[in-house]
């Protein structure tokens, strides 16, 4: 039995299929090819990654009113609380 024990330390800027395919194995052979959807290259992946930009941008505009709502109904609430204490007091 092989123990398989993967370490980096520096990110590497290939893609991880490159990268099994690097490894060397002993009595193992690649029988099928990579598809298409999985490694883009060039202009595909240009475009996935402003497309995943796009996304997370949304994400963060929508999440931001959320935020501020999850945050700011305790402490106006509070400041309410604070306000009903002084005015019968």
């Amino acid at each position: 039995m092989y123990s398989a024990a993967a370490t980096t330390s520096v990110a590497s800027e290939r893609s991880p299929i490159q990268l099994a395919r690097s490894v060397a194995r002993p009595n193992a052979t690649i029988t099928a090819a990579a598809p298409a959807a999985v490694v883009a290259a060039g202009r595909g992946r240009l475009m996935l990654g402003r497309l995943e930009d796009a996304g997370l941008l949304l994400l963060l505009t929508l999440a931001f009113p959320l935020v501020i709502l999850i945050v700011g109904a305790p402490v106006a609430l509070v400041v309410r609380l604070l306000i009903e204490i002084g005015r019968r007091w």
